[in-house]
């Protein structure tokens, strides 16, 4: 098995919630399935940059904490990164990890690589570039973040690993999710994510009209926090405010009843990274209404564990909700497909494992 490998992974802390935040809380629990494999994973959390105060402490504190951390045995720098300050931050920390000579991971969550850099200016482009190109190994979430971060790798390894979902999982080892008619009354929709315009609420909202003009009343129920106000108002416009309502932000046993009592998941990202509210659902047992884009390519199989419409399109959107909400039978065989499949290509074990195939074959390497 070789030596224990110390893996130190960066990504944000100090209260930051969702996206890269979550993905870390899945590997903290997996801390022991990792040490059975002789590979010791730690974690240094970075912060926000949004004050002044917190991007001052970050020089100030974070980078030299960071310098004697991976100086006192670290072996690999394994750097979880998405757009922004998130990429300027891990930047910073990696130029320190090569002068310390370690070996590094550029992961990768996001879905716009190619606009993150092309965005960039000067000196923050060529660096970024570069970290990405240099690193020793890469990761993607999804198949298609794979090929723009291939783009930029100029032929080096890129690898795709899933996120998992630990809770969800448990609940999907249980067996079969229960009938449809045994959940939530009435039966509604959900919606899982930011409240934002990216996650397809206008697109979601219209198609809602639409079936309501049909006289199909699905009411969606959407959990999660964000821009609250203009899309209360955007129902009202709509008059859907009956076909409509807000859970607010859910997590741990209440995010999954939520999944658990629900007829399907519908998240119209117009671009979804990997989409782990998405691989919730299914290990919950629900089949799901997605877009044609990132993750959703990985994880749906169109027209057996839900369907995939087009960005954009409330119409479609419309017609596969109808599909799902009109026929009972059809929802629950695409939850217990989606189900075996989660369990299958996502399991908790499955991840941990391609992780550490990762860690060892970079330890290999001259």
């Amino acid at each position: 098995m070789g030596k224990t490998l110390r893996v130190l992974h960066v990504g944000p802390g100090f209260g930051q919630r969702g996206g890269i935040a979550s993905v870390l809380e899945e590997l903290r629990a997996a801390k022991v399935q990792f040490e059975e494999n002789a590979v010791r994973i730690e974690f240094f959390e970075t912060r926000g940059f949004k004050t002044l105060k917190d991007r001052l402490l970050f020089f100030v504190l974070d980078l030299p904490r960071f310098f004697l951390r991976v100086l006192n045995g670290i072996d690999i720098v394994h750097f979880h990164v998405s757009a922004r300050g998130s990429a300027l931050r891990k930047l910073l920390l990696y130029r320190v990890t090569r002068t310390l000579g370690r070996k590094t991971i550029f992961h990768w969550h996001a879905s716009n690589l190619v606009e993150c850099i092309e965005s960039s200016n000067g000196w923050f482009k060529a660096a970024l570039q570069k970290f990405i190109e240099s690193s020793d190994d890469a990761i993607a979430v999804s198949t298609a973040m794979a090929v723009d971060l291939r783009s930029f790798r100029k032929g080096a390894s890129v690898r795709v690993i899933g996120n998992c979902a630990l809770h969800a999982e448990g609940i999907a080892e249980k067996g079969p999710a229960k009938a449809i008619e045994k959940r939530g009354f009435p039966p509604y929709v959900a919606f899982s994510g930011r409240l934002v315009k990216e996650k397809g609420l206008s697109e979601l909202f219209a198609a809602a009209a639409i079936l309501k003009r049909k006289r199909l009343r699905v009411h969606v129920k959407l959990a999660g926090t964000g821009e609250s106000d203009q899309w209360v108002e955007l129902v009202r416009r709509l008059d859907i405010e009956d076909c409509i309502s807000f859970a607010g932000w859910l997590c741990g046993d209440e995010l999954m009843d939520f999944y658990s009592n629900a007829l399907a998941l519908c998240l119209p990202s117009h671009r979804e990274s990997f989409g782990i509210a998405t691989l919730e659902a299914m290990l919950c047992g629900l089949a799901v209404v997605g877009t044609k884009t990132g993750g959703f390519l990985d994880l749906v199989k169109e027209g057996e564990t839900g369907y995939l419409v087009g960005v954009g399109s409330a119409e479609q959107l419309a017609d596969a909700i109808e599909r799902v909400c009109s026929d009972h039978v059809l929802a629950w065989q695409m939850g217990e497909a989606g189900r075996r499949y989660g369990l299958e290509r996502y399991s908790f074990k499955s991840v941990c494992a391609e992780y550490v195939l990762c860690y060892r074959e970079l330890e290999s390497r001259s």
